[in-house]
């Protein structure tokens, strides 16, 4: 199986140093621009199935890359939503708020949110319904930059704590990785930004 990663386009939100989360997004100028270079620079390539987490922001990027794939199938996934971080969510938040939180990075939770543990664990679920599609199939994920990182770092079997190593994914970059019927993955792109170059 081909799959392809990506991240939506950037958002109002981003811009102005928000925290999202669960929050539906608004792509920016700057950010519909960026989904239109991607989905041209896909134009070309076969995609059987797009997977996109809910959330506006992302839903509105997977369907400008479905103009040049009209009759591929688009499936919204709630799975496949960001960090729900609660209280936390449209602020700009300071390091010390994170830190008198209890727990660690992977345990702590803000008030309403989820822990990454649990984040860890809903990717996990996607993954399972992932590995049910034909090897033969590319597919395209359309998701976020924290959620994103925890789904690559299933696909190569690494830890939670090792996944947050990984690079996080730019806006409408491409991570794309071959996925062999046993699982095995093999990274073949990370982080590629080649259509935003002008």
């Amino acid at each position: 199986m081909r799959v392809l990663l990506t991240r939506h386009g950037e958002t109002k939100e981003n811009k102005r140093g928000g925290l999202q989360g669960w929050l539906p997004g608004h792509l920016s100028a700057k950010g519909k621009e960026q989904a239109k270079l991607l989905g041209k620079k896909l134009s070309d390539v076969k995609i059987d199935r797009v997977y996109t987490s809910d959330l506006s922001r992302c839903y509105n990027t997977a369907l400008e890359i479905l103009k040049k794939h009209p009759k591929t199938k688009l499936i919204k996934d709630r799975l496949l939503r960001e960090r729900n971080l609660g209280d936390f969510e449209g602020k700009k938040v300071k390091l010390s708020d994170w830190e008198v939180l209890p727990g660690n990075l992977y345990t702590n939770r803000p008030k309403g949110g989820e822990t990454f543990e649990e984040v860890w664990e809903r990717m996990n679920k996607f993954y399972k319904k992932l590995k049910r599609v034909s090897s033969s199939k590319t597919v395209l994920i359309v998701g976020h930059g924290g959620s994103q990182i925890l789904l690559q770092g299933i696909i190569q079997k690494f830890s939670l704590k090792k996944s947050f190593n990984l690079p996080v994914l730019e806006n409408t970059a491409i991570t794309e990785i071959d996925l062999n019927k046993k699982g095995i993955s093999k990274m073949i792109k990370i982080n590629c930004k080649e259509h935003l170059k002008k």
